[in-house]
């Protein structure tokens, strides 16, 4: 049985304030915005990174399953862009938190990498596979 990955929700304290960073500095593109009615807040967000979707939810409409717990913590995603450098330098314009890691670093596993969190604290390692195909 073969199976993909397609998606992934993420619950986030602000719809909007993720949507404009995923966009913004990721360069997700926004798919869909949803609300309950015309006008009103956001219910879900769905961006488009490739062919992965990252829906976004307001974590409010689901306080029972956040008592005691943090958002952000975790949970550790990885994104693979073609410039790790450029990469961070376009975060850095952007005004991103990239103080996680700081620069990015030559990693024993062939990939160049750096850590940058969104605004509701999700870690994303941001890499580039510079290990000639070890890594696929």
């Amino acid at each position: 049985m073969a199976a993909q990955v397609t998606s992934m929700f993420l619950y986030v304290e602000d719809v909007q304030d993720s949507l404009d960073f995923y966009n913004d500095v990721v360069g997700a593109e926004i798919a869909q915005v949803h609300t309950a009615f015309e006008g009103g807040p956001i219910t879900l967000g769905i961006l488009r990174i490739g062919n992965f979707s990252l829906m976004l939810h307001p974590q409010d409409e689901h306080p029972e399953e956040f008592t005691d717990t943090r958002l952000g913590v975790g949970m550790h995603l990885q994104l693979k862009v073609d410039d790790v450098d450029a990469f961070y330098a376009h975060c850095l314009d952007q005004g991103a938190y990239t103080a996680v890691s700081g620069e990015p670093v030559d990693q024993s596993w062939g990939w160049r990498e750096f850590a940058l969190k969104d605004p509701d604290g999700y870690v994303w390692s941001i890499y580039q596979d510079k290990s000639d195909g070890q890594w696929t």
